[in-house]
């Protein structure tokens, strides 16, 4: 009989998480009369993740869909059209014979960000003026931040900074035209 009753519980469970991924585990024992333990074991039985990593996918999910060809770097937040952030850590096949980080590597993160944010189809780099602040090395972890700080279609200007312990090393300013 305890058997049917959880049987039952997790079916019912699994159609109100699917209902409202955005309840939580203290209103779902409410709601079935049981313990919050419960609640988690019975997630656990069927494969639900907790309730911010069901926001999480949510929130991905309504993301607009960047192109991920060729980016460098990892994207891990875009707002198309107003700020990205991607993160890159630099390796040994990126520096010269000095073993600092060659400058390319730097605007292909930059480059790569910047088409990202603006999530256009076509489009050509017009203009990038950069600037190499202070040399990167291996290992060194490089979080690059992209803001779109004026639209005049078809025309797109969009800086990047791209810093390293708190400490900008990188930046540039791209105007980048639609070919649309």
């Amino acid at each position: 009989m305890v058997r049917i009753a959880r049987d039952k519980r997790h079916v019912l469970l699994q159609q109100r998480i699917e209902q409202n991924p955005f309840v939580n585990d203290e209103e779902l024992a409410e709601e079935f009369s049981v313990s919050v333990a419960t609640i988690r074991l019975d997630r656990m039985a069927l494969g639900i993740p907790e309730m911010r990593i069901r926001i999480k996918k949510k929130a991905e999910a309504a993301q607009p869909k960047t192109k991920q060809d060729g980016f460098v770097g990892e994207l891990v937040e875009c707002s198309v059209g107003h700020r990205a952030i991607s993160i890159m850590t630099a390796t040994e096949d990126m520096v010269d014979e000095a073993h600092i980080v060659r400058s390319q590597c730097l605007y292909a993160q930059a480059h790569s960000l910047a088409r990202a944010v603006l999530h256009l189809p076509v489009s050509i780099t017009a203009v990038a003026n950069l600037k190499y602040k202070q040399p990167v090395t291996v290992g060194d972890k490089l979080i690059a931040v992209a803001e779109v700080i004026r639209c005049r279609a078809p025309k797109y200007y969009v800086w990047v900074k791209i810093r390293k312990n708190a400490k900008e090393v990188f930046r540039t300013k791209f105007i980048i035209e639609s070919l649309e």
